[in-house]
């Protein structure tokens, strides 16, 4: 058949001699068609619609040992099995599937393959092939192995660091989402085994006297070694070496026998110990402890992805104590709350009563002076029931039930009978919970406290006209007012919004939390505008209740 072909020879403009063949008259202009194909460190076979060798570079001639003659006309499958598949280092598995994508006739983006050149050298390659469709070529073949070698050094590095982020990504995620101490160590230790390829492990946790490691978790760990070290000393050689200076060590076997090292790796039946500090913000707080059977020894990523490990369980560790140390603060100052809260309510119902005595018995200025007292007393009680308002808030999640809105506010109203109060009654449903009566007996002894025994107070429920489905609660007063520089900041926490008067400025910061609780938004306002000093007018949102018909209209 090689006589049907006329070899050409091409200098390309690099220095490169290609070779290619003509069958017939199908190829006129074959340097312009065959140059662009050659590329330095990349070996080009091209294959006609025969699956025969119709073309092929200086650096293919390379790769293969082959001369001219031997390959060019040749079946490629033919080629690849007597020059290529001896090249590859007995790894019969690619050269299997090297020879089943030229013989079926299957695409391939990508095969490495590690090949041995004629003079000994070992070269990595990654070959490609891709059936041509366009005309005249149409079912034509280009076959590609391009030169990786020197790149390959870099992409295990990548390879390498990526799979350290891998890992240490989800160690982060183990320590994030771990609920509890126990479960933090356990489930670190387990990932940290699973992806590092160890064969058994041990945390310890330092004692709070720091001269204890204590065995808070193992795997895999024989009992005999378990039995003599579930506590160890932290100042005894070696582990002092990583409890006290917090620095990671490493054991292997090859030592000289019988020392203390070589006993601890016979006694875990391991090959390689990792010995790593784990570390709250440089404080030692416990180790982890890494055995493998098959490893001998560690290369240097290994023990600082191992490090970094340790690092960040003990950024969980430390997590975890102090969100320990919090739920007992929490626990505790509630024990307080709870207890003086009990107490002071004891004390002044008694107060009380005794003020009721004395303005029985008093006349003049000691009465008025019992009435200030009682009115004290009164305000402490506020206090107390506004501090316990505000911890029902943050403790309670809302839930939100349908409530009659008029019902609410006269209830309120009828707790404080002394205040004059204009409100007609509203059909309005809306969603609260038991804590809603806090916004109109705040509100309304606000208005009160300022307003004066003359002060006029006017509640009004009207359809929000820029929302759908919510209405606007209006109370307003004829008292001093809140001055335009305070509006927007009359709801935050201690302060007060009249110039008149004093008060501990929690009542308004408990209606502006309620508001938020219920999906409103609350402002301030002049009840005559541009006069801030002839009344304020408060004015909140509300979530309507929207009921429905069979139909699925709006009642």
């Amino acid at each position: 058949m090689n006589h049907l072909y006329n070899f050409y020879r091409i200098k390309t403009s690099r220095g490169q001699e290609t070779h290619m063949s003509r069958a017939g008259s199908r190829f006129t202009r074959p340097r312009e068609t065959f140059q662009i194909l050659d590329e330095p460190g990349v070996g080009t076979i091209v294959l006609d619609q025969d699956m025969q060798v119709a073309w092929a570079n200086t650096y293919a001639m390379d790769i293969l040992s082959a001369r001219e003659e031997e390959i060019l006309g040749s079946d490629a499958g033919q080629v690849f099995d007597t020059h290529l598949v001896p090249l590859l280092q007995g790894r019969r598995e690619d050269a299997g599937r090297l020879l089943a994508t030229v013989r079926d006739g299957s695409e391939i983006p990508g095969l490495e393959l590690l090949v041995q050149n004629a003079r000994g050298e070992e070269r990595r390659f990654v070959y490609s092939s891709r059936k041509i469709r366009q005309e005249p070529f149409a079912g034509m073949w280009v076959l590609c192995m391009r030169d990786v070698t020197e790149r390959r050094p870099t992409d295990e590095g990548l390879l390498s660091s990526n799979r350290q982020l891998l890992v240490l990504n989800q160690i982060m995620g183990v320590s994030a989402s771990s609920l509890s101490l126990d479960e933090l160590l356990e489930a670190s230790l387990s990932k940290t085994l699973e992806l590092l390829d160890f064969d058994l492990g041990l945390t310890y946790l330092l004692n709070p006297e720091r001269t204890l490691a204590l065995t808070r978790y193992h795997h895999a760990v024989p009992k005999t070694y378990l039995a003599r070290n579930r506590a160890i000393k932290v100042h005894h050689w070696p582990w002092n070496f990583v409890f006290v200076a917090g620095q990671p060590r490493y054991l292997e076997r090859g030592g000289e026998g019988g020392t203390i090292e070589e006993e601890i790796l016979s006694s875990l039946g391991v090959s390689t110990l990792a010995c790593i500090p784990i570390l709250a913000e440089s404080v030692v707080v416990g180790a982890l402890f890494l055995g493998s059977r098959t490893k001998e020894g560690l290369r240097d990523e290994e023990c600082r992805l191992l490090e970094a490990i340790g690092k960040e369980i003990g950024s969980g560790v430390l997590r975890s104590v102090l969100h320990k140390r919090l739920e007992a603060a929490h626990r505790e100052t509630n024990l307080y709350l709870d207890v003086m809260t009990h107490d002071i309510k004891n004390a002044e119902n008694v107060a009380n009563l005794y003020c009721d005595l004395l303005l029985d018995m008093l006349k003049g200025d000691a009465a008025q002076y019992a009435r200030k007292l009682k009115e004290c007393v009164r305000k402490s009680t506020g206090i107390l029931q506004n501090v316990s308002t505000i911890r029902r808030i943050h403790q309670e999640p809302p839930d939100l039930k349908p409530v009659h809105l008029s019902h609410v506010i006269r209830a309120s109203l009828a707790r404080t009978p002394e205040a004059g109060v204009s409100f007609e009654d509203a059909s309005a449903e809306i969603w609260a919970d038991d804590l809603l009566p806090e916004i109109f007996t705040n509100l309304i002894g606000n208005a009160v406290k300022f307003g004066g025994p003359d002060g006029e107070i006017t509640i009004r429920v009207e359809d929000d006209l820029e929302e759908d489905h919510t209405v606007v609660v209006t109370v307003e007063d004829t008292g001093p007012g809140i001055p335009d520089e305070m509006k927007e900041t009359v709801f935050d926490r201690f302060k007060q919004g009249r110039e008149q008067g004093c008060g501990e400025g929690l009542g308004l910061y408990i209606v502006g939390m309620l508001i938020e609780r219920y999906g409103g938004r609350i402002w301030v306002e002049d009840r005559v505008e541009g006069r801030p000093d002839l009344g304020a007018s408060l004015k909140f949102t509300l979530r309507e209740v929207v009921h429905t018909t069979a139909d699925g209209y709006e009642d």
